[in-house]
């Protein structure tokens, strides 16, 4: 179980000092870019532009910021490909950025369905039938892309083709074997030349099941009952192929599969199945119990790390930028939606506050990643957004708000 915190009234009264500080650093991590009237949010200093994968952040953005929460919905379907690719980036500078391109299309680099997060914003902002019509239709084609060109083995599942794909960067998982970091020719359509592709992907796969049961949830928000009982058919299908390909019973738990067999590489890619609802109570229960109530496993004294502390791929140096061992911000900022809907209420608060005590003891800058074992902060980003927003989320269980 995560160690219980417990904060002395001069540690209460200095989180209290510093939520207005934080609350302040998260709103300026919106930058206003050329073509868009309203600030977007970025994913932290070192991140020029808004990401795929930081889209949840908006999620409670909108608590301050609905506008800017939405308007970055709109900017990912404006950029949506005509093939149904949606971009994994969208540069805040294409002339001294990371890329020189309005949109990168190089990776997938999604793993909270970008339907379910955009339908949620909608939800909260107010928007109308149009915008949920909208994101019906990009999740749609998103999920047509995958189907089209994610899809080599014709299992049905989500395929790995890049390291970037999943956002676990320098993961051992998936760097072995010269995976490459992304995709030839900077198009998240074309597969590496490697023996061992395509990969069956676990978390992808369960972004794409998520999608669907989001799908599922717009369809019939939209009068479309025909088309939401398709997507849960499509939902369970998918779901059903995850088991049949993916699990693995000796170890209770699910791997990705290249072309040779399982690739058994224990790592938090497991909670990508729980952010996406794949498995039943009892199942994640049962996984649950075995390998995030082990300190040796998943529970280390500040979780969740990258990858399980026994796992023979976990990086003992802890190294900046490291899903090859390091305990993510972005990890736990999920965990907020899973362990919810799972039923791990009190485990969450216990997760936040084991966070809260990491940014107390090191008079934090709220870095990217902490070292699994002592909370120490690993390299030098400072206000990176989820661990901004997993701060104001702690503090709220310290004023008693949540």
């Amino acid at each position: 179980m995560i160690a219980k915190e417990v904060f002395s009234s001069e540690e209460k009264a200095r989180i209290r000092d510093w939520s207005g500080r934080v609350r302040a650093a998260l709103l300026a991590n919106r930058r206003q870019f050329e073509q868009y009237p309203v600030p977007l949010l970025l994913a932290g200093d070192v991140y020029r532009g808004i990401w795929l994968e930081h889209n949840q952040d908006n999620i409670f953005l909108a608590d301050y910021d609905p506008e800017s929460a939405w308007a970055s919905q709109r900017a990912f379907m404006r950029y949506q490909r005509e093939d149904g690719l949606l971009p994994f980036v969208l540069p805040l500078d294409t002339k001294t950025g990371y890329f020189q391109c309005e949109a990168g299309y190089g990776q997938v680099q999604c793993i909270f369905p970008f339907t379910r997060c955009a339908m949620t914003i909608a939800q909260k902002t107010g928007q109308g039938e149009e915008a949920l019509t909208a994101i019906y239709q990009a999740g749609s084609r998103y999920d047509r892309w995958f189907g089209k060109y994610r899809n080599r083995r014709g299992t049905g599942l989500a395929e790995m083709f890049c390291e970037w794909d999943t956002g676990h960067d320098n993961d051992p998982r998936v760097t072995d074997d010269g995976i490459p970091h992304g995709c030839p020719g900077k198009d998240a359509v074309n597969m590496p030349n490697l023996p061992i592709m395509p990969v069956l992907s676990v978390d992808l796969s369960a972004m794409l099941y998520g999608n669907r049961m989001a799908l599922a949830e717009l369809a019939t928000a939209l009068g479309k009952d025909h088309e939401a009982a398709l997507w849960h058919e499509q939902a369970a299908e998918i779901k059903a192929k995850i088991d049949a390909w993916l699990y693995c019973a000796e170890d209770d738990f699910y791997y990705d599969r290249d072309s040779r067999d399982l690739r058994k590489y224990r790592t938090e890619h497991i909670t990508r199945l729980f952010l996406n609802r794949v498995l039943d109570q009892d199942v994640f229960d049962r996984i649950y119990t075995r390998y995030f109530h082990d300190p040796k496993e998943f529970m280390p004294a500040y979780p969740i790390p990258a990858v399980a502390i026994s796992d023979p791929h976990f990086v003992k140096t802890c190294p900046k930028n490291s899903w090859g061992a390091n305990t993510q911000a972005l990890t736990t900022l999920r965990a907020i939606f899973w362990m919810k809907e799972y039923g791990r209420q009190d485990d969450l608060k216990r997760l936040l506050l084991r966070w809260l005590r990491a940014f107390i003891a090191y008079d934090s800058k709220f870095p990217q990643e902490i070292n699994p074992f002592t909370g120490a902060p690993i390299g030098t980003g400072v206000n990176y957004t989820p661990s901004l927003i997993i701060f104001l989320e702690a503090a709220k269980i310290i004023s008693g708000k949540n």
